[in-house]
């Protein structure tokens, strides 16, 4: 009896045994996955850097990510952030506009631009109009505290001067004031 007993409890062990293996089974697989995901992520992030190494462009070092340049591959960086290099110059596309970068912080999460038209110290109006939802649309988020402009053209002079400030490079001109607000 304490033989069938014993093989009795052993049965019950090798059992055991067998469903603690089946219902281990899936996790030991889970595991493996899991470490051959990484493996593959850490390897294809090893790649990605090196092809995407932090560039300079203009007067700007240690540029990366969302920005690229024309000539950099194609996983690197985001299209609607290419940037032109010329010298010591760099200029990003917005609509029609290569605009003139002037400041670029990752720190602060900011990138100032300049119409190319002011950039210069011409006077001139800018070469296009834009509005808030213009650049939202372009993959920026316009800062709060930026300053805006708007120009109108009057065959008058306005006496609100106060509320108006005249562009006196591009008034007087066919008997023509230009503010700007």
């Amino acid at each position: 009896m304490r033989r069938a007993q014993a093989q009795k409890a052993w049965d019950w062990e090798i059992g055991s045994v067998e469903e603690a293996i089946l219902m281990l089974l899936p996790l030991l697989f889970l595991l493996l996955s899991q470490a051959a995901v990484t493996a593959t992520g850490q390897q294809q992030q090893q790649w990605s850097q090196g092809a995407c190494a932090p560039f300079s462009c203009g007067l700007f070092h240690d540029i990366s990510h969302p920005f690229r340049r024309t000539t950099d591959p194609p996983q690197c960086g985001d299209r609607m952030y290419e940037l032109t290099c010329d010298g010591d110059k760099a200029t990003i596309s917005i609509g029609s506009t290569h605009y003139l970068i002037t400041q670029l912080s990752y720190k602060s999460g900011t990138i100032r631009l300049v119409d190319p038209k002011f950039a210069s110290g011409s006077c001139g109006l800018p070469s296009q109009s834009l509005s808030p939802s213009d650049l939202s649309s372009s993959g920026f988020d316009h800062y709060q505290n930026s300053w805006w402009a708007s120009f109108m053209s009057c065959r008058r002079r306005i006496e609100a001067q106060s509320l108006y400030q005249l562009v006196p490079c591009l008034s007087n001109k066919n008997n023509t004031f230009v503010y700007q607000k």
